[in-house]
């Protein structure tokens, strides 16, 4: 084989790879949540859910798994040869990524009863502490893991 293919074969490898490793990262982070724990350069579980009264088929249910939209939502946002970005849209998902702990002011809404009746809430401030249960971020085992995938596509092209 000539090096003229080898360096094409090689070039074809570099030019897809920024989306594989996009790929491999949400993967990593969709995963997160199923084994719901960070995973760096140790493993970290995310701290459980108070304990409190509800229905059995919603205490089965994972952590940050209410409607499963906060994980859908993991996407790649851009990816080239010199940087990958993956990220969500949904607006609490910095919330829950990063932790929080603080006051919370909530407007005045309205409210429907079991019953169907429709009630007015006043405004109020509550506070609100938020455990810190990350699936984005820098992840040392992920770097690892891109790293071994981008050697291991670049020694079988020079094959």
């Amino acid at each position: 084989m000539t090096y003229l293919v080898k360096i094409n074969k090689i070039s074809r490898v570099l030019d897809s790879l920024p989306n594989r490793l996009a790929a491999r990262a949400v993967l990593f982070s969709k995963n997160r949540f199923r084994q719901e724990n960070w995973v760096n350069t140790s493993v970290k579980p995310w701290k459980k859910r108070k304990p409190i009264k509800e229905s059995k088929q919603r205490a089965k249910r994972g952590i940050l798994r209410s409607s499963g939209r906060l994980m859908r939502s993991v996407r790649k946002i851009h990816a080239s040869k010199s940087l990958i970005i993956i990220g969500t849209y949904v607006p609490y998902a910095e919330v829950h990524n990063e932790g929080f702990k603080g006051t919370v002011n909530v407007p005045a809404h309205k409210r429907k009863s079991r019953k169907g009746r429709v009630h007015t809430v006043k405004a109020y401030t509550m506070n609100m502490n938020m455990p810190q249960r990350e699936f984005l971020g820098d992840s040392q085992a992920l770097a690892n893991r891109l790293e071994k995938m981008i050697l291991k596509d670049i020694i079988n092209a020079m094959r």
